[in-house]
């Protein structure tokens, strides 16, 4: 199979993937938020964001070094899946001794527990991350959907039997485990390599400075992300967390569900042509483009209409998640594209300026974050969202571009259209949302105009951005000609 075959088809098994997990995630969080109570999703928030932490030393970036080097030999795979291996024990057992101090940070006691029986996903996830890595370099997505979708589909079923049988908090703890046990079965099964007793301290060294700079900006950028959370689980309330824990995860649902399958086909793929700065930027800009067909009007519907959506799925005690999302949509609008440029300097084995880029913007963000406090998750959600949109986009993108001497122009031509067929829909959607009567309820309303919107942004795009449309239904159309790599 050609390049330009694997690349299509790993999209397409990708986004077929990513769609299916996000479906099933979704609808499971839907069904959870009715057993469960905000409180109980700001709990396990706190947990979560430990493990998030701790997840990452059971990776290094070994699994981007292996993507990332043109060639690989056994001995350095091997080498780096035992390091996966013992980081993952050595983070489960750190995890489980110092539970009880995250306890005393977030005066939660029930944090403690929880965190215990989680840190056992360190250990079942850490000797799997080089079969996964090698699957992403071959771009066999048809197996890594097969295997993820099995894997959340199973999660969601038993976290979901676990919170009708009344479990409780429980529920999504066991869901996360069942989904990284079955992931790591799965990818232990089904992949034709297996680690040999190797340790080779040469190959690791080879690696060492492209995984030292990935991971420090990695941990970082991690502290930095969830800082919002942390403020806002030791300052304001588990509940508070429950309600912007659930405004975040709808406006990051695009990045992971769209932008995140692109990126994660588009990295193996430029990785192979690193030397060619002409094809990288065709490529590269032909995918963020793909990216912002989909993602700028998903947030601008979600925006305008977030209070019918929130009560329609959720239930009225979700109620103060509403203005959360109105304020965090347009950042993920922004974040959608932004999220791809990290793949620049992994491919361009830059590492060091990503890392410094992470220092540079993560202390004026936990700076905003701590001023938005004194005004509640409100306050945070409108920092976090003016510090990235005026501080952070701009330099975001131009840095990288140097790498490859992209013009910060040809950004802007690529996707200016995607913007204003997206403004053009959310006219259309608000002044129908203004004539519908106010007694409607909220399924209707989305009923009535979740079709119009798409009808109105679909004109749009047919009459300002039609060469794009055009082309990307020829890609998602099986047998396409026009694909993403020309």
């Amino acid at each position: 199979m050609s390049l330009k075959q694997s690349a299509v088809s790993g999209i397409k098994w990708s986004f077929a993937s990513q769609l299916g997990r996000q479906i099933m995630q979704l609808l499971t969080t839907i069904v959870l938020a009715r057993f469960l109570s905000p409180n109980d999703f700001g709990l396990v928030s706190m947990a979560t964001i430990t493990t998030g932490f701790m997840t990452l030393f059971s990776d290094l970036g070994t699994s981007a070094a292996i993507i990332q080097r043109k060639q690989v030999s056994d001995s350095l795979v091997s080498t780096l899946f035992w390091v996966n291996g013992i980081f993952g024990i050595l983070a489960s057992f750190i995890l489980i001794v110092c539970a009880p101090l995250v306890t005393y940070f977030y005066q939660e006691p029930r944090v403690t527990e929880l965190l215990r029986v989680l840190a056992l996903t360190f250990i079942i996830s850490g000797f799997s991350i080089a079969h996964k890595a090698i699957l992403e370099k071959k771009l066999d997505f048809k197996t890594l959907a097969k295997i993820e979708n099995a894997a959340v589909f199973l999660g969601a079923i038993l976290g979901i039997v676990s919170a009708f049988t009344g479990f409780g908090v429980w529920s999504l703890v066991i869901q996360t485990l069942t989904v990284a046990a079955i992931t790591s079965i799965l990818l232990w099964s089904t992949s034709q390599w297996k680690p040999q007793f190797i340790f080779c301290f040469s190959d690791l060294k080879e690696v060492s400075s492209f995984t030292l700079n990935l991971t420090g900006f990695t941990i970082f950028n991690y502290f930095v992300r969830n800082s919002d959370y942390i403020l806002i689980g030791r300052f304001l309330s588990s509940q508070d967390l429950g309600y912007y824990t659930l405004a975040y995860r709808i406006m990051v649902y695009p990045i992971q569900g769209i932008s995140a399958v692109v990126g994660r086909v588009m990295f193996p793929i430029l990785s192979k042509i690193q030397d060619d700065n002409a094809k990288f930027r065709s490529i590269y800009l032909k995918a963020i483009t793909r990216i912002s067909l989909i993602t700028f009007p998903l947030m601008t519907g979600v925006f305008v209409l977030s209070e019918p959506l929130i009560l329609a799925f959720f239930g009225p005690q979700w109620r103060p998640v509403i203005i959360l999302v109105m304020i965090l949509s347009p950042l993920g609008l922004i974040q959608s594209v932004a999220m791809t440029v990290g793949y620049i300097y992994n491919i361009k084995d830059r590492t060091d300026l990503l890392f410094g880029w992470g220092i540079a913007t993560g202390f004026p963000a936990i700076i905003a974050f701590g001023i938005g406090l004194h005004w509640g998750i409100i306050g945070v959600a409108t920092a976090y969202n003016i510090y990235y949109l005026c501080l952070v986009t701009y330099p975001c993108f131009a840095i990288p571009f140097r790498l490859i001497e992209l013009p910060m122009g040809d950004l802007g031509l690529v996707l200016w259209r995607p913007w204003v067929t997206s403004l053009i829909m959310l006219i259309v959607i608000s002044a129908l949302k203004f004539i519908l009567p106010t007694s409607l309820g909220s399924i209707w309303i989305l009923v009535i105009l979740v079709p119009l919107g798409i009808l109105s942004y679909l004109l749009a795009s047919w009459w300002i951005n039609r060469q794009e449309l055009l082309g990307f239904i020829n890609f998602i159309t099986p047998y396409s000609k026009e694909q993403l790599i020309d």
